[in-house]
């Protein structure tokens, strides 16, 4: 399980081993679960307020100066608006090899709500790059084996735009369950697509 928090569960585990408690004195005096005070100190959990509260008061501590930890992450968020209108952007070109890419591209490069280095936008860019060089280099293989198979080059073309049809259809279904994940502000998108960008 990723870190949720992990400055918190170290500021928790600090300020308890500095009072010379164990996790379950801990977990005693504040009355709180041991798996609890167990899974905010691995960064394993994202605490109500109410259970920071209380384990502030009973490390003595600034019940601010913990709460200011999950309000830093809270308002370092993912730039989920301009993610949505990126990928919305790849529709637009969403049957065109290679130039599907440029209009999300250009948006990526210009927008400021959107860091150079920001993964799910490169999942979105690469998921867009790999499409087209799979659709194409299919496009040839699909070609090419129904002609050496049928030995007639006009079916083979057939074959190869139903080979392509299907591919923008996978493109369209790829960019719309995408957006969903990215209006349910999802950071687990595209998780089998490799950042390339």
């Amino acid at each position: 399980m990723p870190n949720e928090n992990p400055s918190l569960g170290n500021k928790i585990s600090d300020s308890r081993k500095k009072l010379g408690l164990s996790q379950e004195a801990l977990a005693e005096q504040a009355n709180v679960s041991l798996s609890t005070i167990q899974r905010i100190e691995k960064g394993n959990v994202k605490p109500r307020s109410f259970t920071i509260k209380v384990l502030a008061e009973t490390l003595e501590l600034d019940a601010s100066e913990l709460l200011s930890d999950l309000l830093e992450k809270k308002t370092s968020k993912t730039p989920f608006s301009a993610l949505k209108r990126m990928n919305l952007y790849t529709l637009l070109l969403a049957f065109i090899p290679f130039i599907n890419l440029v209009i999300p591209f250009i948006v990526w490069k210009i927008n400021e709500e959107i860091n150079p280095k920001n993964s799910i936008a490169g999942k979105i860019l690469s998921l867009q790059l790999l499409w087209s060089i799979a659709t194409i280099i299919g496009m040839v293989v699909v070609l090419f084996l129904s002609n050496l198979i049928i030995g007639r080059a006009g079916n083979g073309l057939y074959i190869s735009i139903i080979f392509y049809l299907l591919a923008v259809l996978f493109n369209i279904v790829m960019i719309i369950k995408t957006s969903s994940k990215l209006n349910n502000e999802d950071e687990k998108i595209l998780s089998f697509i490799p950042n390339l960008f």
